[in-house]
């Protein structure tokens, strides 16, 4: 019995340390570059809540389903093959707020997007127009370490079954919707 406990321990102390590393590095660890990003992506949240009404209206209904999955969410935004982690929270009416330079243990979903993309979001002028393009175009290409990220893509956070389930129901979907 000694030995099956020490297993479990084990086990836990495992899981917890893999759950904690993609956060351990704070903002104060990311290169000079993510700053500069991040200071873009609060630019771009302001544009982004300033139309995100207008945008939806325009939606059509796989779109709009699709865009409603984010409403009320936290997020954490991980930049392929970086460090760096980004995190914000989704409101229900699909404004953006309490964006944060580090990834947040409370986030439902997760969203992967390279660097590039990053940029090319924050310099839209539409920028709710580009994120929903870049989610329904959003898909993993290649495999082990050639394996990149194009566009947007959005999975349920490690631990969250359901939007684990539910965004893989969506991005094998995504070819059919869009």
């Amino acid at each position: 019995m000694g030995l099956n406990r020490t297993a479990v321990i084990v086990l836990a102390v495992v899981v917890v340390a893999a759950g904690v590393a993609p956060g351990a590095a704070s903002a104060q660890d990311d290169p000079a570059w993510s700053d500069t990003l991040f200071a873009d992506l609060e630019s771009m949240s302001e544009t982004y809540n300033g139309n995100v009404d207008e945008a939806k209206a325009d939606m059509d209904g796989p779109t709009r389903t699709v865009y409603n999955q984010l409403n009320g969410r936290v997020v954490n935004v991980y930049l392929h093959d970086t460090d760096v982690v980004y995190s914000f929270q989704m409101t229900t009416d699909g404004r953006i707020t309490d964006l944060q330079q580090s990834r947040r243990d409370d986030a439902r979903l997760a969203m992967y997007l390279t660097r590039d993309t990053a940029e090319r979001l924050t310099g839209a002028d539409a920028p709710v127009d580009a994120f929903v393009e870049a989610v329904q175009t959003g898909r993993f290409v290649g495999s082990g370490d050639d394996r990149t990220v194009r566009g947007v893509v959005i999975r349920g956070e490690s631990g969250h079954v359901v939007e684990q389930a539910k965004w893989t129901g969506i991005n094998l979907a995504k070819g059919f919707l869009f």
